[in-house]
């Protein structure tokens, strides 16, 4: 049975966040593809709303804004707060034990999205998913050990990364490495990012994928990031605990297991340094800290997806953000992360078809 849907936030924001959903509320419900039922539960005790009949489904969830966690949450908010670090990003919290979609829930309630406050710095995390979901409507299988979150941000027009909005799933991607590998005695595990959006141990091992939803206004773009990462559950690949355990049995260390509380925050820390770093100086000296991590320069692939494909040789990515390939004729051709994909075991660039 899907779980509700709790809010955490400062004082400031929850007042804020609420006056300006009163305005859209129906009945006390936020109208959209997925309805959204607004509770404050801020003077309610912890684990109240059990006894409380709520509709949960698919297409109606409640949101309930609560001063602290239920007493059967599965996630620690004491360590996830210890180690955030951020300003603003995960300094808001909406969460839920299970769920159909953290992706999905924020991406089909433009009422709901519209009215978070500017500086809410809102992420969802969900510690299963019955509908995860990654690029190009696949699904994202979301078992429980499998940190999964949607971070919301609104990218102002005119901004460096307004105009560059495809590296968003770059600086996330690369913001999960970052941030496991930023952990003292972490710092030579194997993770690899594969264009455009995935997480990998190693050349050939996937752990987790990004992906991004964005809408545009006058004022600017919406976005939500959505990444999953397998931290605790060695099904269906592996996880990072994993890489961890093997690490230490073949370096004789003694690295600890990783939370997801853990990881989150770290990830949080890096997106917002990263996002920081993006605005102020743009995509070239983003792309330094990028290309250390990922798969594939100098790389010889065939284009079109077929094994009868035209070899390239990738260069790496260009300002606007796309892949660069280079024909034996020395021509350079241009590939757009929306819709394409490589297929590492093969070592093809397969282009979707419109």
């Amino acid at each position: 049975r899907l779980s509700p849907t709790f809010i955490f936030t400062s004082e400031k924001i929850r007042r804020a966040f609420l006056a300006s959903l009163s305005r859209v509320l129906k009945d006390g419900v936020c109208p959209g593809e997925v309805a959204i039922e607004i509770k404050d539960w801020s003077d309610k005790p912890a684990g109240g709303e059990s006894s409380v009949d709520l509709t949960i489904n698919d297409s109606h969830i409640p949101v309930l804004f609560s001063n602290k966690a239920p007493s059967w949450s599965r996630f620690r908010f004491d360590l996830f707060n210890k180690h955030l670090g951020t300003e603003e990003l995960g300094r808001t919290i909406m969460y839920s034990e299970l769920t159909s979609s953290t992706q999905v829930l924020l991406s089909k309630n433009v009422s709901f999205l519209s009215r978070i406050p500017a500086d809410a710095g809102l992420v969802y995390v969900a510690l299963q998913q019955t509908q995860g979901k990654g690029r190009r409507d696949n699904k994202w299988v979301s078992p429980y050990g499998c940190l999964q979150f949607s971070a919301h941000m609104n990218i102002p027009k005119g901004s460096k990364l307004s105009s560059n909005i495809v590296f968003l799933q770059y600086i996330c991607s690369l913001a999960v490495v970052k941030g496991v590998l930023g952990l003292p005695g972490y710092e030579d595990l194997n993770l690899r990012l594969k264009w455009p959006n995935d997480i990998y141990y190693g050349p050939s091992t996937k752990i987790g994928g990004v992906l991004v939803d964005c809408s545009s206004g006058s004022w600017g773009t919406s976005a939500i990031l959505g990444c999953g990462v397998n931290v605790t559950n060695s099904q269906p690949t592996t996880c990072l605990n994993d890489i961890v355990e093997a690490y230490n049995k073949e370096h004789s260390a003694s690295l600890a297991s990783l939370s997801m509380e853990l990881v989150l925050a770290a990830t949080l820390n890096q997106l917002e340094a990263l996002l920081n770093q993006f605005q102020k100086f743009g995509p070239m000296s983003f792309l330094d800290d990028y290309y250390e991590r990922w798969l594939h320069s100098g790389s010889t692939v065939k284009l079109g997806g077929e094994a009868s494909g035209e070899d390239v040789t990738i260069i790496g990515i260009n300002d606007s953000g796309y892949l660069q390939v280079r024909r034996a004729n020395h021509e350079i051709v241009v590939v757009q992360p929306d819709g394409n994909s490589f297929d590492m075991m093969h070592g093809l660039i397969i282009v979707r078809k419109a």
